[in-house]
């Protein structure tokens, strides 16, 4: 039976090399390089969280700390690439007449939003705390800090810890349905999104020693995670738009457009809503199945 230490090992190596592709794909303009990168890191981050016990928290604690700096950052560029597919959709639907100058501004309001964002990734890769990120990384994935758990059964402690990481979803999922404000709502329903991301990567790192239950939570849990994603992105997108049209420089016309696209936005987000609450269900009936 492998230990702990080396499907922790093999999880980051992995993760490692699959973060060097992806920055090599953003680097080269690849359109998925900036995904890859941030899915790459969040593995990572999710690894070094969910086996923390086996983790010496002095040495990964830190490391967690930058990567989520990273992950921060980069970011920035991901939400108004989602923006944009979204605006596009949004505007496809509308069929705006009349409103031909109004388009043609949010468009290039956009698009240089998406500039200034592209220039904060390039800005980070090629910032010395990121080359430091990157050392942190490497040192820890070459001899990982292990303690004294990490000795024990691969299998025991990865079921032990996804299990953990299930519980986690779960407290979340409970907080999101105690509050009926939107705003509020979807704040905490991104922060379910985030925990159900950390237990998917936590039951694909388990996969290798874990059985049909690990392999059925993975599978809801990534579920869970699409569906509030959904709702995540239009959330964004309406914030973004809502915002320009607040900008006194952005002329009636470009107003009104914007609150027509806020208001179709609203109604899409209302049905998402109601089918991200159904989709946490599922994830609230594995925890009460292992109880």
């Amino acid at each position: 039976m492998p230990s702990a230490a080396s499907l922790v090992r093999q999880r980051l190596t992995v993760q490692r090399e699959a973060l060097t592709e992806a920055e090599e794909a953003l680097l080269g303009g690849e359109p998925e390089g900036l995904h890859d990168v941030r899915v790459a890191i969040r593995r990572i981050r999710s690894a070094l969280a969910t086996f923390r016990p086996v983790l010496e928290p002095t040495v990964t604690d830190p490391l967690r700390d930058e990567l989520r700096w990273v992950s921060g950052l980069l970011g920035q560029a991901r939400d108004i690439e989602v923006v944009i597919e979204h605006t596009e959709l949004l505007l496809a639907a509308a069929e705006p007449v009349g409103l031909d100058d109004a388009v043609t501004g949010l468009r290039a309001r956009l698009r240089l939003d998406l500039a200034a964002a592209g220039d904060v990734v390039d800005e980070t890769l090629a910032s010395t705390r990121y080359a430091a990120v990157i050392a942190l990384l490497d040192a820890a994935v070459t001899d990982p800090p292990f303690t004294a758990e990490a000795d024990g059964g691969a299998r025991k402690i990865a079921r032990k810890r996804v299990e953990h990481d299930l519980e986690r979803v779960v407290e979340r999922i409970g907080l999101a349905r105690a509050t009926s404000d939107p705003e509020e709502q979807a704040a905490r329903l991104h922060d379910v999104r985030k925990a159900a991301k950390r237990l998917r990567y936590a039951a694909e790192a388990a996969a290798p020693v874990a059985g049909s239950r690990i392999r059925e939570i993975e599978e809801v849990a990534e579920g869970t995670q699409d569906v509030i994603g959904l709702h995540h992105d239009a959330t964004v997108t309406r914030s973004t738009l809502r915002h320009l049209a607040l900008d006194v420089e952005s002329g009636e016309a470009a107003a009104f457009l914007l609150g027509h696209l806020d208001a179709d936005e609203q109604r899409a987000l209302r049905d998402l809503r109601s089918r991200a609450m159904d989709a946490l269900t599922a994830l609230e009936k594995l925890a009460d199945d292992r109880r």
